[in-house]
């Protein structure tokens, strides 16, 4: 994909997750609407200011809007750049249905932690900007978890948090659990999740994994706490 294409492609991106449209972005970096939609389809190419000027209404690095998403440059990374993309799978119990969301994750200069960006709930992995919700933060992985925090940028009274457990037979699959507060009924929740480093299939067995065990209910019941059986293992 050609640099012009790639950037315009995650302008779109960040556009779509802060609910923007063309017009209101246009007018935040004092250009027209026929503009920006030329700077989106990659048919213009953008100065360092104008780029600047984006970057700052989404509150990120220029560095997020120039990041290609390609597994071969993996190795040969520059501060700010884009480490690896992982998919997050929960059950909602009143639609009955899975809930997919994208989370990207980028490097953070001189730092242990790595830069986290999740567009929850959306329809398609490959445009993942249209998501019901768009948090930003950070998660830092210690030997056997790996904790997220991460601040809602449609809603700034939510914060969540993630809390996942590293396997140790070092599977793509990892079970966590999110908290926070429900975008449905604005009430705090915790939600059981799987993240995974490749797009799972959306079948009964992937269900049954995101569903609450009997074990689950017994241990929270127990303890007086929400948890999952992974976690007590």
């Amino acid at each position: 994909m050609a640099i012009d294409e790639n950037v315009g492609k995650n302008i779109k991106k960040y556009r779509l997750a802060y609910k923007l449209t063309l017009q209101e972005l246009a007018k935040k970096i004092h250009k027209s609407k026929s503009t920006m939609s030329k700077y989106e389809k990659g048919l213009i190419s953008l100065d360092v200011a104008t780029l600047e000027e984006i970057a700052d209404v989404f509150q990120i690095s220029p560095a997020y809007l120039l990041a290609v998403q390609d597994e071969e440059l993996h190795s040969r990374l520059e501060p700010g750049e884009f480490l690896d993309r992982q998919y997050m799978y929960s059950y909602d119990g009143r639609s009955r249905r899975i809930l997919k969301s994208v989370m990207e994750r980028y490097q953070i200069p001189g730092s242990e932690q790595i830069g986290i960006q999740l567009f929850y709930d959306v329809q398609d992995e490959e445009s993942c900007g249209n998501c019901k919700t768009f948090y930003t933060g950070y998660s830092r992985r210690y030997e056997f978890v790996e904790n997220y925090n991460l601040q809602n940028q449609n809603n700034p009274t939510e914060q969540a948090w993630i809390c996942c457990i590293n396997s140790l037979n070092r599977t793509s699959r990892r079970t966590g659990m999110l908290t926070g507060l429900s975008y449905k009924t604005m009430m705090p929740v915790a939600i059981k999740v799987m993240l995974s480093s490749a797009i799972l299939k959306e079948d009964d067995e992937l269900v049954s994994s995101l569903l609450l065990t009997k074990e689950d209910i017994k241990i929270s019941r127990k303890y007086n706490l929400f948890t999952i059986d992974q976690f007590m293992e």
